[in-house]
């Protein structure tokens, strides 16, 4: 296991969370997670009449014995949820200190630890211009190995295209699931096709806003040379107290933008740069965990 993304004593804070789900999915195997269907686990839920046409190795004969009416035994589905990480490889993701990328990186290994300890089934799906090659979905504690050397490797390149990222996503017609997105979200396209398309298609989007603390509160330094990580492009700049205040305005709106999407559709968006990641994440975790406390 990495200790590099996750160390011991994050994984103490990890150990008993589980994520968190609004939506409810039907999975296609036996998973540990309960659901509000009725399916054929062990747990018996209730009963029903029994309708022509249903399955008769499902009546209850010792029922019928009582009532003289043919019911059905219902019995309490489990889930088998699909958690896809959208990690954002972008030049952008390259900046800070540490690096946006190793945040995102560290983010996404907590979520794939917790995702596979809960027999979810994890998948990684890389993109910048576009998508890159993904880590396959998988379960089981025993793919922890993978998911982390995988995410070991990612480095960051290129522009960023979240809306393409999304579409060659979707074209691969995953199952309904948690798609996380960990990204800065600098993406001149904007945030709001790409998000609603994964709604449209039922899945639930969790976004992680990575950010340095220099993006959120610059120091004036005088006349620079501002190089575009992604498109190379340089701008001399003067970044005097005026220029720093238009650009806290910019960078206000644009935080407010993406927090109010959040926001209206019910999603949780999680800001990653003013403090520690791991209680960002841990927030977000104890909202799916019965009991556990929330971060502060």
């Amino acid at each position: 296991m990495s200790s590099s993304l996750l160390e011991p004593e994050f994984l103490r804070r990890l150990a008993r969370l589980r994520l968190a789900v609004r939506r409810r999915f039907a999975g296609a195997t036996s998973g540990a997670r309960r659901s509000r269907n009725r399916g054929s686990s062990a747990e018996f839920a209730e009963h029903r009449p029994y309708f022509p046409g249903d399955d008769v190795r499902r009546i209850d004969w010792n029922a019928y014995a009582r009532l003289e009416e043919l019911v059905l035994r219902l019995f309490v589905a489990e889930e088998d949820l699909s958690l896809y990480l959208l990690v954002d490889t972008s030049a952008s993701m390259g900046l800070g200190a540490p690096r946006k990328i190793d945040v995102a990186k560290r983010l996404a290994a907590g979520l794939g630890y917790v995702g596979l300890s809960g027999s979810e089934r994890v998948a990684v799906m890389p993109f910048a211009a576009r998508l890159s090659r993904p880590l396959p979905a998988s379960r089981g504690r025993k793919r922890v190995g993978p998911l982390l050397r995988f995410l070991d490797e990612l480095e960051p390149s290129g522009d960023t295209d979240l809306a393409r990222g999304v579409d060659e996503f979707l074209a691969r017609s995953p199952r309904p699931g948690l798609v996380v997105v960990l990204s800065d979200f600098l993406d001149p396209r904007g945030f709001t096709r790409p998000l609603d398309r994964l709604i449209a298609e039922k899945h639930e989007p969790v976004l992680f806003h990575v950010l340095d603390r220099e993006e959120l509160d610059p120091t004036p330094g005088g006349d620079l040379e501002l190089v575009d990580s992604e498109t190379g492009r340089k701008v001399e700049v003067s970044l005097d107290a005026r220029a720093v205040r238009a650009y806290r305005q910019r960078l206000a709106t644009f935080l407010v933008e993406l927090e109010s999407y959040a926001k209206k559709r019910g999603l949780f968006y999680g800001r990653v740069g003013e403090g520690a990641f791991e209680d960002v994440l841990v927030e977000y975790l104890a909202r799916g965990t019965p009991g556990a406390a929330r971060a502060v």
